[in-house]
């Protein structure tokens, strides 16, 4: 995605959420969300995001993942006490609540589910993929008229 949204620089604007979409089923997603914001307040919300998705099979089936969780920040030389410190306080909680019931009013059920304006993309989409939709949609909000 992060090369497809290079190729628009300064024509378009990606808007995140890191969500926990089932958190009674899956407790772990929760927590890596409140880690991933826990992780903004130290200037590193996207690198940690990235690396919570590379290495997801290490932390999402743990009923209790943040150890691993840990581990990950210290990788990127976060600030671990702080990071711990800030999921436990459950400072982000809000957040990840306010984000959830957006999902929720959004009717999105799965990630990855992207909106490029109104268009819903839901799964994984290949770089070409992402450029074609983007390409459409900039066209169609630029065409004279519209």
């Amino acid at each position: 995605m992060e090369r497809a949204l290079q190729r628009f620089e300064g024509q378009v604007q990606l808007v995140l959420y890191p969500l926990a979409l089932n958190p009674a089923a899956n407790p772990a997603s929760e927590v890596a969300a409140q880690a991933a914001w826990c992780a903004g307040a130290q200037e590193k919300f996207w690198d940690f995001h990235r690396m919570l998705y590379r290495r997801q099979e290490l932390w999402s089936r743990f009923a209790a993942p943040l150890e691993r969780l840990s581990d990950f920040a210290n990788d990127l030389r976060l600030d671990t006490a702080a990071l711990k410190s800030c999921i436990e306080s459950g400072r982000m909680q809000t957040l990840v609540t306010a984000d959830r019931a957006y999902s929720q009013k959004l009717q999105v059920n799965s990630t990855p589910t992207l909106f490029i304006n109104e268009h819903r993309v839901v799964g994984s989409q290949s770089e070409s993929e992402l450029v074609r939709l983007i390409s459409q949609e900039l066209d169609r909000v630029q065409r004279p008229g519209q």
